[in-house]
């Protein structure tokens, strides 16, 4: 049987007890990189034989570890991180396995989209995974143009050297105001969560250099902006922020908390929040 095992995507703490006991009794491990598969296994005492299955070897490595498992082998599936088979050549893995009639089973764990999305102030009701951007600039360009209709929040991964161009992109399709929240270093010790415009994101990496991976969470799309009911006419913002800010707080809400909810509810940006506040309380 072929095992998609979930590996953690930061934390070593996250891994279940029941991917260790796979990775433990299989006949052995295929991973998208073996070294850094095995750093994994040493931390977990695990002594066991790795093959390498990625983009560029899929084929032919695909092809013996479906031998393999034809053959009554046990066969766990690994990423660097987190769920193989999502935006991963797992896929095609799976795939053969189901195009020869043999059995797949998952043991699931970490998911740094869903883990970015549940960090992110943007609706999670309905929502979709777009994967990696495309590196040539025109199909990226198409790429972002398939989300300015979208109205559910849509999760994007992207490699640090990449980012800027993506961000110019999405900034110059979607717009100024779309809001986005990037998420790095998830689990981690530097797990960041950086929520605002385009606009801000964009300038802000002008002169902050990127690092780590990046899940990018794109706030939906509204149909109308005049159907916005939640947004307060300019002669009564002031009010509205001022009494949510004070309610918030005495409910026990930090001031950093209490500034992204009021803007995640009055579609605002936390600048605009800050700076309403700041002309408000002094």
């Amino acid at each position: 049987m072929l095992y998609l095992v979930a590996t953690p995507i930061g934390n070593l703490k996250d891994i279940s007890q029941r991917a260790t006991d796979a990775l433990r009794s299989c006949d052995y491990i295929a991973s998208e990189d073996t070294r850094h598969t095995l750093q994994l296994l040493n931390a977990l005492g695990i002594k066991k034989k790795l093959v390498s299955y990625h983009e560029h070897n899929k084929d032919e490595s695909g092809q013996r570890i479906l031998k393999d498992i034809m053959e009554g082998k046990n066969v766990c599936l690994v990423t660097d991180a987190g769920c193989p088979a999502i935006s991963d050549p797992g896929e095609d893995l799976v795939k053969l396995m189901h195009e020869n009639s043999q059995p797949v089973t998952v043991i699931p764990g970490a998911c740094a989209a869903i883990s970015a999305l549940m960090l992110s102030p943007f609706s999670s009701k309905r929502f979709c995974f777009e994967g990696f951007p495309p590196a040539k600039a025109g199909e990226r360009k198409a790429f972002f143009e398939r989300l300015v209709n979208e109205e559910r929040t849509a999760i994007v991964y992207e490699a640090p050297h990449k980012l800027m161009k993506t961000l110019q992109t999405a900034r110059k399709i979607l717009g100024d105001d779309r809001r986005i929240s990037l998420v790095k270093e998830i689990t981690k010790i530097h797990e960041t969560v950086f929520v605002d415009t385009l606009k801000t994101v964009s300038e802000y990496f002008e002169t902050n250099e990127p690092k780590g991976e990046y899940v990018l969470v794109i706030e939906g799309a509204v149909k109308d902006k005049a159907e916005k009911k939640d947004i307060p006419q300019t002669e009564d913002i002031e009010k509205t922020v001022k009494n949510r800010y004070e309610e918030l707080i005495n409910n026990g809400f930090t001031r950093k908390d209490a500034m992204r909810k009021i803007a995640v509810d009055n579609h605002l940006s936390r600048n605009e929040v800050y700076s309403l506040l700041l002309r408000i309380l002094g």
